[in-house]
């Protein structure tokens, strides 16, 4: 069963994993990283499995006082292919593209590095599609808090307030931090899942293309 959301004010996308197929570089950066450190190897599969946490939140707790090395290291290799790899989902360009002409407010708030992020957007072209672009470190805190939501939204007009969102709000995201931030945010859930897994006040799609089909009905 489709949750029926209202038709949102604005709409904002968390990147890897939902319009953006980077899977395949983060592991080869994080492959990297490990090897450089002579830790064991992760598989593919042992690597889907990690949380979509920021670096700050993560790394702490992985390589203690050397973290912000470890950071710079696993950044470096990131750099190195992200963009000659950047492949986004079949269809993100044309839900980005229909939500942007339908609310004039659409946003990404993601847990990639800020200035990373808006070098893939940049090579995509995708730059005038997105009223504001938050990153990891852009905010106060990175997701699940809510500081990244608010963040997006400063240039709406729409506010927070009374524990609600003055206008409707979709949030697009892949992981459990995107819900969460969604959640604490008083955004409406979009979870881009092959099956629902979070009950039936969250809207789930299957990908680009089934979010598409709902926009087009309801906004």
């Amino acid at each position: 069963m489709i949750v029926k959301y209202p038709s949102p004010k604005a709409i904002l996308f968390d990147w890897d994993n939902t319009l953006m197929d980077t899977t395949p570089i983060l592991y080869k950066a994080f492959c990297a990283l490990r090897t450089h450190y002579n830790l064991p190897e992760y598989s593919m599969e042992e690597y889907r499995k990690r949380t979509g946490l920021s670096l700050r939140e993560t790394f702490p707790e992985l390589f203690g006082d050397k973290w912000e090395e470890a950071k710079k290291v696993y950044l470096d290799a990131y750099r190195e292919h992200h963009l000659e790899m950047l492949t986004p989902f079949d269809k993100a360009r044309e839900v980005v593209a229909l939500a942007c002409e339908k609310t004039g407010n659409v946003g990404v708030v993601s847990n990639k590095t800020g200035a990373i992020l808006r070098e893939e957007i940049a090579h995509l072209g995708w730059q005038s599609y997105f009223r504001a672009v938050v990153g990891a470190g852009d905010a106060e805190h990175d997701k699940p808090a809510a500081d990244p939501v608010f963040k997006a939204l400063e240039k709406t007009g729409i506010v927070y307030e009374s524990g609600k969102l003055s206008a409707p709000v979709w949030f697009v995201g892949d992981g459990d931090a995107d819900m969460e931030c969604a959640r604490v945010s008083g955004c409406l859930r979009v979870r881009m899942a092959a099956e629902n897994k979070d009950g039936s006040d969250v809207l789930t799609v299957k990908n680009c293309e089934e979010l598409l089909s709902v926009l087009y009905s309801c906004v």
